[in-house]
């Protein structure tokens, strides 16, 4: 359908596009409305198909230029992105419309385009990768928690001392930043160790008996896990109901055996427990390079982000959140929140299809293949069962997605410089 337009450029990534459809192209799209209603409508006293044009017209004369009006806009709005050259991201706002059957069609469609990419800079960066080495100090840090996670408590009776644990009834006396709510907290379980709020129970509850009770003063720190204390000091009335020690299991053959058959030496499970912190470090030191990655190329390659791309992607972290609370739901909270994640996860996603079609980069067959029999391979599956699985599942278009991502990265770390640098992981025993 051969239609005429006027391109306008807005701000950013808007397009603006006056269209007019000719009246001979107006009139013959009724024509062949008009026909196909008559061909199908059935009106009292004719037959099916017999009724004069006049009759139809008289009948349907709005469900036939509604029609018309649908068509129409549909079949010039592809014809003028196609005569434009256009990329569109986001489907047009149509206003303006001037229609009727006896003059041409004028309306205007309000669109954003695919933005305009120009690769600045993304190999030859300098990048920061952790390490995997495992420290004595992290390998013996993580032995000792899972001796005493396996190891039991008894209570004693006897004065409180440091490293005991004691069960306590907390009233709460003054709150500084009022923001505890509670007014008691039943059987809390205190251990009397070091640590930033540990340290302050055991300084002024050591010495202390079962059925005592003694004021406490804790000032927590502003990063403290349990947001309802952290930036507060709170004082306490501690009313003491038990006292224990933790008796440790000993590290014998028995306790080895627990974490795999061949272990029954203390430096086996040591050597077990380096490798176990060696893969995580692994994995957490290939997470953050990635994150780096990301950062450095989204930081040199800048452009305009179409609006309508992050709307899309806000509206469905909304209808996901909904769907999977089924409540109420916080929609400014959630666009807010969500929005800076969101104009990252579309830059990285538009940067990375570019850069992997510059570089020839793709996710091929043998990469998939590679792919699935590590995934049958984890589950315990036959290649067979793992594609039939990914298959079936609908994710063989992520599994594709996830490959190129790899490739691409790997692409510009081994392009780049990457400095080594040493970093403890934070939460062994988790």
């Amino acid at each position: 359908m051969p239609v005429t337009y006027e391109l306008t450029e807005g701000e950013k990534c808007k397009r603006t596009l006056k269209i007019e459809v000719t009246h001979d192209l107006v009139q013959g799209k009724f024509q062949e409305i008009y026909h196909k209603l008559k061909t199908e409508a059935v009106i009292p006293g004719f037959r099916k198909g017999k009724a004069p044009l006049a009759a139809i017209k008289s009948r349907f004369a709005k469900i036939a230029a509604k029609d018309v009006l649908e068509d129409l806009l549909d079949e010039s709005y592809a014809d003028a992105i196609s005569q434009s050259g256009l990329d569109p991201v986001s489907y047009p706002k149509i206003i303006d419309i001037d229609f009727a059957e006896d003059k041409p069609l004028l309306y205007t469609a309000e669109l954003e385009v695919k933005p305009v990419i120009k690769l600045e800079k993304y190999t030859g960066l300098t990048l920061k990768k952790p390490d995997d080495q495992v420290t004595d100090g992290e390998v013996i840090e993580l032995m000792e928690y899972i001796r005493r996670k396996n190891s039991s408590l008894e209570s004693v009776d006897r004065p409180a001392a440091e490293h005991d644990f004691v069960i306590a009834d907390l009233e709460v006396l003054s709150d500084s930043g009022n923001s505890v709510g509670e007014k008691e907290f039943k059987e809390v379980q205190l251990e009397l160790t070091a640590g930033p709020v540990a340290e302050q129970f055991l300084k002024q509850l050591a010495g202390i008996k079962v059925d005592d009770q003694r004021e406490v003063e804790i000032a927590y720190p502003a990063d403290h896990f349990d947001k309802r204390f952290a930036g507060s000091t709170v004082k306490f009335l501690a009313r003491i109901k038990a006292i224990k020690q933790l008796n440790l299991m000993p590290m014998d053959e028995e306790f080895f055996k627990q974490f795999g058959e061949k272990i029954t030496t203390e430096e086996q499970f040591k050597e077990a427990l380096r490798e176990d912190i060696r893969q995580r470090k692994t994995k957490k030191a290939n997470e953050e390079l990635r994150e780096e990655v990301i950062k450095e190329v989204i930081d040199k390659n800048r452009f305009d982000l179409p609006e309508s791309l992050v709307e899309r992607f806000l509206n469905n972290m909304v209808e996901d959140y909904r769907e999977r609370n089924k409540g109420t739901v916080d929609e400014e909270e959630l666009r807010t929140y969500y929005r800076p994640i969101g104009i990252r996860q579309i830059r990285w996603d538009i940067l990375l299809r570019e850069i992997a079609e510059k570089e020839n980069i793709r996710a091929e067959q043998a990469d998939i293949d590679t792919w699935l029999q590590r995934f049958a391979d984890n589950y315990k599956m036959t290649l067979e069962e793992a594609r039939k699985s990914v298959t079936d599942n609908r994710r063989i278009a992520d599994v594709k997605e996830t490959i190129l991502e790899h490739k691409v990265i790997e692409f510009i770390t081994a392009s780049s410089t990457v400095e080594t640098v040493f970093s403890p992981l934070v939460g062994l025993a988790e």
